[in-house]
């Protein structure tokens, strides 16, 4: 548990402050870090080898290769706003599903409310597969996906159902599918009684009857498919959120973090005549298998945190990136050590990190979160 430690404080406080809290339980330990990754308790996984949506682990491959810090989640050619977290959900199975026998037209139900309260939902995609047409003319195979919210369910004899369109897009049967089903989303946050799913139809282009048989945009499991190659091509929602608790940095602040994490790599010279080293950064790298939670992590499988750690000198060098109050205060402190104590080593440019992780829920997690890695340290 000690490398939990050493993560909690790179966290939360300097080392020249840490040593005067006295040393936490390892169980508070751990839900003070669990807490800061917004996680109520440790994830418990189903399975060993969860199944990670291909499209998710593309994007937490796009989001970790940014060159500019930032907790925005990528999403090139569409809005997610200022999403910094993004889920993946599959289809919840019930009876109602053998009320659509027919593969061009079926329910699809979300259960999103393990979603927290606080999150605001910034975008929705509903994401099918399909698959290749064998055909013998040159001619394409083009299909139109309606996808409606479930406002009302009809009743049998009684009562048709109400429908809302809430996108609709053509599409070649060798493509995947991304629809928007924000509007959706939104209202079963707002009425979770009456989230009562999706309804999805294909129908082809040309004649805009239904597909019957012949369609291959995947809405359910065929009889002889195997499991593992249903998992890839599943429909899956991918909801975005922002949880508020991310301050967007502007470019300035960001070129600024860049420029004080190069000064502070450039090779100063970090030793003192006295032997002492001035204040500069160190190395640290995160474990999560150190700690047991490889088993909930999924990437990555640790991180650079690094830590700050070092004398701060009177006359302060520039390089140390003091701020007038910390000169101050140790022009004081070389003249009455006993009135006022040192300017302290600090992180001062911080770093975003993603990770990709299972939930309390089971469910696949993609989430950016803000000062996980020091860049650059100062004195304070």
């Amino acid at each position: 548990m000690r490398g939990l430690l050493m993560v909690l404080s790179v966290l939360s406080l300097p080392p020249c402050l840490l040593a005067a809290q006295g040393a936490a339980p390892s169980s508070a330990i751990e839900a003070g870090l669990l807490s800061v990754l917004g996680l109520g308790r440790r994830p418990r996984p189903l399975s060993r080898r969860p199944h990670i949506p291909a499209a998710m682990l593309e994007l937490y491959k796009r989001q970790t290769g940014q060159d500019l810090d930032t907790t925005t989640l990528p999403l090139p050619g569409r809005l997610t706003r200022s999403a910094n977290t993004v889920r993946a959900f599959t289809h919840t199975e019930s009876a109602i599903d053998s009320r659509f026998p027919r593969n061009d037209r079926f329910r699809l139900h979300f259960n999103v409310s393990s979603v927290p309260e606080e999150e605001r939902f910034t975008a929705a995609e509903l994401r099918l597969s399909a698959l290749p047409v064998e055909r013998r003319d040159s001619s394409t195979h083009a299909q139109r996906v309606l996808v409606h919210d479930i406002v009302r369910q009809g009743v049998k004899g009684e009562s048709k159902p109400i429908l809302r369109l809430v996108d609709s897009k053509v599409v070649d049967s060798t493509e995947s599918i991304t629809l928007d089903i924000l509007p959706a989303s939104r209202r079963w946050r707002e009425e979770p009684e009456h989230n009562h799913g999706l309804l999805v139809v294909v129908q082809t282009v040309d004649s805009q009857t239904s597909a019957g048989n012949r369609s291959h945009v995947r809405l359910r499991r065929s009889l002889v498919e195997e499991e593992k190659d249903w998992l890839e091509r599943q429909p899956v929602l991918f909801l975005y959120s922002d949880d508020g608790k991310q301050k967007e940095s502007s470019l300035e602040e960001m070129l600024t973090r860049r420029k004080r994490a190069s000064s502070m790599s450039m090779g100063r010279k970090h030793k003192r005549k006295d032997g002492r080293d001035n204040c500069r950064r160190h190395p640290l790298y995160v474990d999560f298998a150190d700690v047991g939670w490889n088993d909930w992590i999924v990437a990555p499988p640790g991180y650079d945190a690094y830590y700050c750690q070092g004398d701060c000198p009177f006359p302060m060098a520039d390089h140390l990136n003091s701020t007038n109050h910390a000169i101050v205060q140790t022009l004081v402190n070389s003249v009455n050590p006993s009135a006022v104590p040192k300017a302290c080593c600090v992180p001062t440019a911080l770093s975003s990190i993603s990770m990709l992780y299972l939930d309390e829920e089971n469910k696949v997690v993609l989430k950016n979160y803000q000062d996980m890695a020091v860049l650059g340290c100062g004195c304070r």
